[in-house]
């Protein structure tokens, strides 16, 4: 008897292995179609399981009839019933009121973000690309009027901060005010997630000296496929704001195309005082975005984005624009797992164009105060091109190494024709009236090559380490030299050259809910066309003109960095403690030799003008966030940011640095209907830079109240109050009024109270 248990015992299990079928599958990002690494694979009701490869791939065996779990922590679960080949698409975990920060890869560091947005959960309408960073920490808001924002990180702003759009293209303003930076060109409802690499940690996307920022726009995926479309439209009451978009979208596995288009019109709003700021815009965007996949491993992406911009009142400067317009395309062409070693090989290329016309009172329905007595005109023009080749190579299975060549050409262009009708320091009439043609941009051009390679590699389960160099070859000139720019650098100025090396190292460390790491960074900066060629133009807060430096050395930052985050079942906590040592850094320093003859226009009294010098400064911050779910469904969430920075030349605190801030809030989410209160917590900033004009900026609390409502398969409504008790308030990096009459000097403020109502139909 015994022995014919144990015969049967034998049959049994030989009988259920000949049942078994080996599985080989593939688990995909339903977002965007990227692979999963590290997603657990476990047969139903067994003990066997696996873990997906840095392709997204695993291999597992099971019973013909079995089902697989998958499981990743930033994922939902999904179970499905096991087959030979398997493509599994699994869905980002429900996206949060405001942010979910994701991030899939092992190989990638705690460093790096991916924060996915959705706007109907803010209930409110953005007024560029800009306002989706608003609730990242460590990003702050410079606002010169509701287009010109723009975001700054941990204080580095403007060229300092490389923003990209899908990984390789951009659009570079044209207008030396910033009034037209590359938020203000990106239709904010095409954002599906924005990218940051908090410091000078990757070497992959161009010269970084303190940040990169990539937005990403959608992309149809295998969910998704056939016809599809989004109908939305949001009001909001403080400066009747109203916003409307629709697309249209049809993709298939070979091909795919998406149709989009917005209209947004925003009025003049009042701030908590009751003072109205002239902050009314009007844009008109469409984009059309073509897809082909020739095999299952390749796909060629064409881009094309126009924007119209009329009636774009700039509070904090001197002048307005009626017209702000601009086009990009873009082509991306990638192929995947080209081979066993090779992992993609991917070519990205683009062109945009900037047209931009400042005027203080030409074209505009409501005129400057100084117009027509002067009429001051600027038509500018940006012509930005480039792109990028790279290689993802595996030479071992756990490596993965980045290698290739991009480029960015800038060319910009255009002049600044005053007529002096009035002499405003008399009053009396100019006949013939005083005719000024001064350049701006003395037909400037800049050329960005370099080469780069990255390289990641799993040391083991719980370390991994990352290392890149990259070297540019950067030549800047210009072709049309004013005259008095000639007289300050001796009559001639050479075209410049500049070869600049950055790089980075780290390590990281992961075992269960720690993740921890270190790292370093050496970012580098070539000076920007302002700071190298403008020539007695106001682009600063102060209102003095301001002249490029031919000379200047290029920036380097020499970034440290430690971070840790704790994830446990009903809590996560982190913080990041950064450290920069800043060479070379580029300012503006005031220069009274240089101090034109003959007084301003019509008269006025000469003012010394600020020329752009390197010093040497030091900065260091931190950020940090604590996240607890208190019942199921009801979370509490927070986060604190502070950035310190010195100017160890000037023997003073470095300018356009947000003081400390902080967000408390709690939110009730359900599958129907979601509640969200937050608070911003905003400290006095009492380091500010006195050559820059700066005084201190006080502190303030504002709270807002997002709520919003599913009644339907594909209907959503959100709504919102905004700054609940209308406060009045105004961040440390707002402008001031230029030419405005009795609220000259007076810094922009935030709007009041406001109520909002965004609807949102995807069919």
């Amino acid at each position: 008897m015994k022995k014919f248990l144990i015969l049967l015992l034998t049959m049994t299990f030989a009988y259920s292995q000949a049942q078994e079928i080996n599985i080989k599958g593939i688990v995909y990002n339903a977002t965007n179609n990227e692979p999963v690494m590290g997603a657990t694979v476990i047969v139903v009701g067994s003990n066997k399981k696996t873990i997906t490869d840095i392709d997204g791939k695993f291999q597992i065996s099971a019973g013909e009839n079995a089902f697989l779990e998958i499981s990743h922590p930033n994922y939902e679960t999904k179970k499905v019933k096991a087959h030979k080949q398997m493509k599994i698409y699994l869905m980002t975990k429900q996206i949060q009121l405001d942010a979910v920060v994701i991030k899939a890869n092992p190989l990638e560091d705690i460093t790096h973000s991916v924060v996915v947005t959705d706007d109907i959960k803010k209930g409110s309408q953005p007024r560029n690309a800009a306002d989706l960073f608003q609730d990242i920490p460590g990003f702050s808001m410079q606002k010169r009027s509701n287009t010109s924002l723009e975001p700054s990180l941990r204080a580095f702003k403007y060229e300092q901060m490389n923003v990209k759009i899908n990984g390789g293209s951009k659009i570079v303003n044209a207008c030396p005010n910033r009034m037209d930076p590359i938020t203000a060109h990106v239709i904010p409802e095409e954002v599906s997630r924005i990218e940051v690499v908090k410091g000078p940690y990757t070497v992959r996307f161009g010269q970084t000296f303190g940040g990169v920022v990539n937005m990403v726009t959608k992309t149809p995926t295998a969910e998704n496929f056939g016809w599809h479309g989004v109908l939305e439209s949001g009001y909001e009451t403080n400066g009747n704001n109203l916003a409307v978009r629709s697309e249209v979208q049809y993709a298939q596995k070979k091909f795919d195309i998406s149709i989009d288009g917005e209209h947004r019109d925003f009025g003049d709003y009042t701030d908590g005082d009751g003072i109205t700021i002239p902050a009314g815009f009007k844009t008109d965007s469409y984009s059309v975005k073509l897809g082909y996949n020739p095999k299952e491993n390749q796909r060629l992406a064409v881009n094309w984005h126009q924007k119209f911009g009329s009636e774009i009142k700039h509070a904090g400067l001197p002048m307005d624009s009626p017209k702000d317009n601009s086009y990009l395309i873009g082509v991306d062409y990638k192929i995947k797992k080209v081979s066993d070693k090779i992992h993609h090989i991917s070519f990205k290329s683009y062109y945009s164009f900037v047209d931009h016309l400042m005027t203080n009172g030409y074209g505009m329905e409501t005129p400057r105060p100084n117009y027509p007595a002067i009429d001051a005109r600027s038509p500018v023009t940006s012509n930005t091109m480039g792109g990028k080749f790279e290689i993802g190579w595996t030479p071992k299975k756990d490596w993965l190494i980045y290698s290739g060549l991009d480029a960015d050409i800038i060319k910009r262009d255009g002049n600044k024709h005053i007529v002096i009708n009035i002499n405003p320091a008399t009053g009396v009439p100019l006949d013939p009236p005083m005719v000024k043609d001064l350049k701006i941009w003395q037909d400037a051009q800049i050329n960005d090559f370099g080469a780069f390679t990255e390289a990641h590699y799993k040391i083991n389960d719980q370390y991994t380490a990352t290392a890149g160099v990259r070297v540019d070859y950067v030549t800047a000139g210009i072709n049309d030299p004013d005259p008095g720019y000639l007289a300050i650098y001796g009559g001639k100025v050479d075209d410049k050259t500049d070869i600049t090396i950055g790089g980075t190292v780290s390590v990281k460390y992961k075992k269960d809910d720690l993740t921890a790491q270190f790292a370093y960074g050496r970012g580098t900066r070539t000076p920007s066309m302002i700071e190298r060629y403008i020539y007695r133009f106001t682009v600063g807060e102060d209102g003095r003109d301001y002249i490029g430096n031919p000379n200047l050395r290029p920036e380097i930052n020499n970034q440290f960095e430690v971070g840790m985050q704790l994830n446990k079942e009903k809590w996560a906590g982190g913080i990041n403690l950064y450290y920069s040592i800043l060479q070379d850094y580029i300012t503006p320093i005031l220069v009274p030799a240089l101090t034109a003859p003959g007084g301003g226009c019509g008269g006025g009294p000469p003012k010394a003008p600020k020329q752009f010098w390197n010093v040497q400064a030091n900065q260091y911050g931190f950020e940090a966030f604590f996240n607890y779910q208190i019942i199921e469904n009801l979370t509490f969430k927070s986060d604190i940011a502070l950035t310190k920075a010195y100017n160890e030349t000037l023997d003073e605190p470095l300018a356009q640095v947000a003081p400390m801030t902080s967000h408390l809030g709690l939110k009730y989410e359900t599958n129907k209907y979601w509640i969200d209160f937050r608070s911003e917590l905003v400290a006095t900033q009492k380091d500010y830079a006195p050559s820059f004009g700066e005084t201190e900026t006080p502190g303030h609390t504002k709270l807002d109240l997002r709520l919003g409502y599913k009644p339907m398969k594909g209907l959503s409504v959100g709504a919102a109050v905004l700054n609940i008790t209308d406060e009045a308030y105004y961040n440390h990096l707002n402008f001031a009024f230029k030419n405005a009459d009795a609220l000259n000097g007076r810094r922009i403020y935030e709007p009041g109270r406001s109520f909002s109502l965004y609807v949102k139909y995807r069919f």
